[in-house]
């Protein structure tokens, strides 16, 4: 069953600073806001990691993540909001694309 594992009285910038630690970034790792297709986007390390916590997250935005090149991306699994079609073909998209792409 679905579950989301966020406290509801995280930033986003707890869960981003929590997100660079577990992939592997110091906290003094350059990190850049972004704003794509009317979305907060994080760009971590000149770009080769995109993190996007916005929810829900458009399809568009997906899109224009993956023209952006990075080696990965992460994604909130709340963000598709149980649209398991749309992450699936994202998924595939990534993965054509040779970009790393993970959901928390």
């Amino acid at each position: 069953l679905y579950a989301d594992h966020r406290l509801p009285d995280r930033s986003p910038q707890d869960v981003l600073y929590e997100l660079l630690l577990k992939s592997g970034f110091p906290l003094t790792a350059p990190v850049e806001q972004r704003e794509l297709n009317g979305q907060t986007v994080y760009a971590v390390d000149g770009g080769n990691l995109l993190i996007c916590l916005n929810v829900p997250i458009e399809e568009t935005t997906l899109r224009v993540l993956i023209e952006q090149k990075p080696q990965r991306v992460l994604c909130l699994d709340a963000a598709f909001e149980g649209n398991d079609q749309l992450k699936t073909n994202i998924v595939l998209q990534m993965r054509d694309a040779e970009i790393e792409f993970h959901t928390v």
